[in-house]
């Protein structure tokens, strides 16, 4: 056997246990084995990647800009690559495991999440999502694509090629509405939490159902949402005399509502809670970890137990109706601009939140269900426009930050030549819009003078070749005396679109309805959207 051949023997020995490894680990391997030099270890690394007894990361580079050496078994299948991972590289395993259980796509957003991964890389020793994507690319089993909605996904190659381009939309648009069903309720979620004084109210970050690829990032990782909790007992702080939120106990949230929630999900919060916790010197920071789930198998329940972790069925806080509406609700965002009697199905999903005794706790999930409802009165009005929901556009600032906003509809027509952006509120009957200004959320100049002159930077060009920007606010809600004399002023300005005013309140939509024939949407908005039931 040549000299050579013993160092191969060694690499490999070496690499089969741990998949890759740096160069200064297996320098060190190599001279406590074999008594060589530093810099003879490196000649024959050098030599083992020439002869593809081994295989180098090149041009990928990991951590401080340098490569890593990877096993290179002729058939290194995922099944391989998880069995190695699984003790000595549990992140990238716990990738592989989630992309598995999500028929071979998870996004990057999930990709972070499941590998306890810093949002920006930092001075500290966990690798970065990039990195362990780069040594995956390299072994040919992945890649990474972005959809229409900027989402980026992480989706498996397959026998070494990627998916064709209908496989691969299919593929991201399902995944899409997984997402967006994981994350459609986390407000309810979390108002309930408000009410029962386990967080408190002021400063809660969470994962949007429009945004559902960007996460609640605190201390360089990401959460489904995180908030703070001034409750006696969980704070060390009594409650009463909690003032600042370094006095407080932080608390974030991992939610799956789409799939089963397993030990790799479980690994990989706790992964990050600790993360969190020896972020500072000194004493750890105070964390309160909740987790809630809609399927959880005994074993995964155990031990989170074991771990002391607060954990929440959602039927044990929505009854267990949720499923059923849940599953519908998932279905129909699916469907909604393609479905027969949309309206019944509206309505069913609403019988079933009254009769479970939720519609006022599942306040978010009725929103949502207001915006279908209002798609065929607007595909009514532009029959041949293209017609999207729940649209973000982004751009970078003057300052060189990202700056995005969310639409629940975007309109494209020819015939009027407009672009018509439009807002929806699903309110009850009580509920008033205000008219705030272009700092206040929900009001009606943060929509008229934040939002809508951030669509028409982005629709610039569109607008240059004929077409015109038009607003408008739709609510079941009801506007001030100052709102309406706003709504008056705009209606007679360019915002106002040839076949809509640029706002409706309850009354001014249910006479819309009446004149356009939607005799059903009219009567659901009648019933359902009001603070008292029959």
């Amino acid at each position: 056997m040549k000299v050579q051949d013993k160092y191969n023997s060694l690499l490999n020995e070496k690499l089969k246990k741990t998949l890759f490894d740096t160069s200064s680990n297996l320098c060190q391997a190599l001279s406590e084995k074999f008594d060589i030099s530093t810099q003879n270890a490196r000649q024959v690394i050098k030599r083992a990647v020439a002869t593809k007894a081994i295989k180098s990361s090149a041009p990928y580079t990991f951590g401080k800009n340098q490569y890593i050496y990877i096993y290179n078994k002729h058939e290194l299948l995922i099944d391989n690559i998880k069995e190695i991972c699984k003790i000595s590289r549990p992140p990238i395993y716990r990738l592989l495991d989630l992309i598995d259980l999500n028929n071979g796509i998870v996004s990057y957003y999930e990709g972070l999440k499941i590998t306890s991964s810093p949002v920006e890389e930092s001075t500290t020793k966990v690798s970065t999502l990039q990195d362990i994507l780069n040594l995956l690319f390299k072994l040919n089993i992945l890649y990474t694509k972005r959809d229409q909605n900027d989402v980026v996904y992480i989706i498996y190659k397959v026998e070494g090629k990627e998916l064709n381009s209908v496989e691969e939309f299919n593929l991201m648009a399902e995944h899409f509405n997984k997402m967006v069903s994981d994350c459609s309720i986390i407000p309810d979620i979390l108002r309930w939490l408000v009410n029962t004084n386990i967080i408190t109210s002021q400063n809660v970050i969470y994962r949007n159902k429009k945004t559902p690829s960007v996460g609640a990032a605190h201390n360089n990782l990401v959460w489904d949402a995180f908030g703070y909790t001034k409750a006696t007992g969980i704070n060390p702080v009594l409650g009463a005399k909690v003032e600042t939120e370094d006095k407080k106990t932080l608390v974030v949230l991992d939610v799956l509502l789409s799939n089963t929630y397993t030990k790799t999900h479980l690994d990989a919060f706790v992964g990050r809670i600790q993360i969190n916790r020896n972020s500072v010197t000194g004493d750890k920071r105070k964390t309160l970890p909740i987790i809630i789930y809609s399927d959880c198998s005994e074993h995964t329940l155990n031990t989170i137990k074991k771990l002391g972790i607060i954990c929440f069925d959602i039927s044990a806080i929505f009854g267990k109706n949720i499923f059923e509406i849940l599953q519908k609700s998932k279905q129909l965002s699916l469907t909604f601009s393609h479905t027969e009697n949309l309206n019944l199905e509206i309505e069913n999903i609403l019988n079933l939140m009254v009769k479970a005794g939720q519609d006022e706790a599942l306040k978010e999930l009725k929103g949502t269900l207001f915006e279908f409802l209002m798609y065929p009165l607007i595909s009514s009005l532009y029959p041949a426009a293209t017609i999207s929901r729940g649209k973000v556009l982004s751009s970078l600032n003057e300052n060189g930050e990202k700056e995005s906003y969310e639409y629940d509809y975007i309109i494209n027509s020819s015939f009027p030549p407009e672009i018509v952006i439009i807002e929806l509120k699903g309110y009850h009957s009580n509920a008033t819009i205000p008219l705030g200004d272009s700092n206040t959320k929900s009001s009606l100049k943060w929509f008229f003078r934040r939002t809508q002159p951030f669509a028409a930077k982005r629709f610039e060009a569109e607008i240059n070749q004929g077409q015109s920007l038009k607003a408008v606010y739709i609510t079941s809600a009801n506007f001030w005396e100052d709102g309406k004399k706003f709504i008056q002023s705009l209606n007679k300005s360019k915002l106002k679109s040839v076949v809509l005013d640029t706002g409706y309140d309850r009354e001014s939509l249910l006479e819309l309805l009446r004149l356009r024939g939607f005799d059903k949407e009219k009567m659901i908005i009648e019933r359902f959207y009001k603070k008292d039931y029959d």
